[in-house]
């Protein structure tokens, strides 16, 4: 009989630890909040980067890209259209790795993974798409703001060292769109007569 009692009080116990241990790990992991990926671009000076932007390319095809801060500011997501294609991505901060890490896919089955980095005062995005038939490409984006309005992005080729070529392939101007406003609606919805 005691034998059993000392099993019950040993399960017991090893549950009342364990539950002691897991509500000391996630306090102490709350205690010690993660610094952000918003943090670390407005300590930076590039917080500038989110919000609806756009431009026109040569022949005339709008782009939209769209950048949000999501989870407290540990996320960082961008939409990207431009006629047909679309792509979606987000970035985040890795602390072990130091890094801000990007990955995307879009509508073509393309994915794209990537690597964020402030260079003065611009922001680099080098990255490495690969589409659905298994193709490589290696880029880096290039951000520059130019003002409160504007921003500036030019996209490179890669060395075989992961470097920025010397000439960009093309450069491009983005204007910062105004928020969209949600119409309300102005007064109670009529009902539907048949």
């Amino acid at each position: 009989m005691n034998e059993r009692k000392t099993a019950k009080v040993k399960v017991g116990l090893s549950k009342t630890v364990f539950l002691l241990t897991a509500i000391l790990l996630i306090w102490s992991g709350s205690a010690v909040a993660q610094q952000s990926l918003r943090d670390l671009a407005k300590e930076y000076g590039a917080d500038w980067l989110a919000g609806r932007w756009t431009a026109t390319t040569d022949e005339g095809a709008t782009i939209l890209l769209v950048y949000k801060w999501e989870l407290d500011g540990h996320l960082l997501t961008v939409d990207l259209r431009m006629g047909e294609y679309a792509s979606r991505g987000m970035s985040f901060y890795v602390p072990g790795e130091e890094k801000a890490i990007e990955v995307g896919v879009d509508n073509r089955g393309g994915r794209t993974r990537g690597t964020w980095e402030p260079q003065d005062d611009r922001l680099v995005s080098k990255r490495e798409h690969v589409d659905a038939e298994g193709k490589v490409r290696k880029s880096a984006a290039v951000y520059s703001k130019v003002d409160a309005r504007t921003m500036k992005i030019a996209l490179y080729g890669l060395d075989e060292n992961g470097e920025l070529n010397d000439e960009p392939w093309f450069t491009m101007d983005f204007k910062r769109k105004a928020r969209r406003k949600i119409d309300k609606p102005a007064g109670k919805r009529q009902k539907k007569s048949n």
